[in-house]
């Protein structure tokens, strides 16, 4: 029943404890970015919270060192200006490790 299509959620809110409603803060599935045994766990997916006018929407990450979680939620704009960024550098990365090597 969860994945019936419903006016108040987007199609890929989880409708789980995070997701109270129409107007609430709506959650995608958090994804693991994890690939070994890093000291911080990164995961990440989907915010959108109904606010009036405006679309606050973008990406939610998940940053945890132990037990305790923190969320961020990345406006559409950030999240956009971040995934060019971060090709950017991980490229770079990729040409100094080799250079090094």
């Amino acid at each position: 029943m969860r994945n019936l299509p419903n006016p108040a959620h987007p199609p890929w809110c989880l409708r789980g404890s995070d997701c109270a409603g129409r107007g609430d803060l709506h959650l995608s599935r958090l994804v693991t970015a994890a690939t070994g045994n890093e000291v911080i766990q990164l995961r990440m997916g989907l915010w959108r919270m109904e606010i009036g006018d405006c679309p606050p929407s973008g990406l939610l990450l998940e940053l945890s060192a132990g037990a305790e979680a923190e969320r961020w939620p990345i406006g559409l704009e950030q999240s956009r200006a971040m995934v060019h960024l971060s090709r950017r550098l991980v490229r770079d990365l990729t040409l100094t490790a080799r250079r090094a090597a």
